[in-house]
């Protein structure tokens, strides 16, 4: 990356990421999350914690550089429930966590255990999300993950998403948050019903990339919703995004798609030692004979 693009540190118990140091993207494990998984909700909701330690492993075993940890199930206590599952992950992972809620109060809970430096998703560009949660980024040195919306939603072109983009590092430059504290997310609309989205995306990455010189990150799978083939598109989409300049992504470690095309990239781009981990990968998941 050039020197005058900044570098965005998250730290764990033990392990240090940086986002923006090189191409191959860094990867945020997003499967602590109860987003359309029954068996997860249904585990939080009788308050069976203690699954999020496996959840956890094989997320980091698989490859994950951090791990996004979300708890929102409606009827649940959520920040007990976020504070019990950020002391059980850290037992088990020593990577950096991503604190994901709409809940301000369960983010400054959430940053009162969590040890080390972590990432919170997110704001919006909307003022009153702004208000709450950029003084929290502020107080207790977070990492924000700041989502092109606001008030009117997500917007469908590209220009509308930076300016979007723009508001919300200026309001967190005006508090003190330095660049190296600010991951911006495009947004993926899923393109089996926005024909232009996956390309606003693409477009809205290299401008913050080039122009705004900030550090950016994606739900990926998004992209793919109601299409077939989901890995294979949320793959062939991080490779585009990546040659925007998407420096980290939140994803499933465990989608052997996805895993391909990290290391494709590493390839590539000249970062990955004589194709070492490539190779090694390839070998682990060659079809049995």
């Amino acid at each position: 990356m050039s020197g005058d693009f900044p570098v965005v540190k998250l730290e764990g118990t033990k392990k240090s990421v940086t986002v923006g140091d090189k191409k191959t993207p860094v990867l945020i494990g997003e499967r602590i999350n109860p987003t359309n998984r029954k068996k997860l909700i249904e585990q939080l909701k009788v308050g069976n914690i203690e699954v999020l330690r496996g959840e956890a492993k094989a997320q980091v075993e698989a490859g994950a550089d951090c791990l996004d940890i979300n708890v929102g199930v409606p009827g649940i206590d959520e920040k007990a429930t976020m504070i019990a599952a950020i002391k059980i992950v850290q037992e088990e992972v020593d990577v950096p966590i991503v604190i994901d809620s709409s809940n301000p109060d369960v983010i400054e809970a959430a940053l009162k255990v969590v040890q080390g430096r972590p990432g919170i998703n997110s704001t919006t560009g909307e003022a009153k999300r702004m208000d709450s949660i950029l003084p929290l980024v502020k107080e207790y040195d977070a990492v924000i993950i700041g989502l092109t919306l606001n008030d009117a939603g997500i917007p469908t072109e590209s220009a509308k998403r930076i300016e979007i983009a723009k508001t919300i590092v200026s309001r967190a430059n005006a508090l003190g948050i330095q660049n190296d504290q600010i991951l911006i997310d495009p947004l993926a609309l899923a393109c089996g019903s926005s024909q232009d989205g996956a390309i606003a995306s693409l477009d809205t990455i290299g401008y913050i990339r080039n122009e705004m010189k900030i550090n950016t990150t994606i739900g990926l799978s998004n992209i793919s919703f109601g299409m077939p083939d989901r890995s294979k598109l949320n793959a062939a989409f991080l490779l585009l995004a990546v040659g925007q300049g998407l420096t980290s992504f939140i994803g499933n470690p465990l989608d052997k798609e996805i895993q391909f095309a990290i290391r494709s990239t590493g390839v590539l781009w000249g970062e990955d030692n004589f194709g070492m981990k490539y190779v090694k990968h390839c070998k682990l998941n060659a079809p049995q004979k």
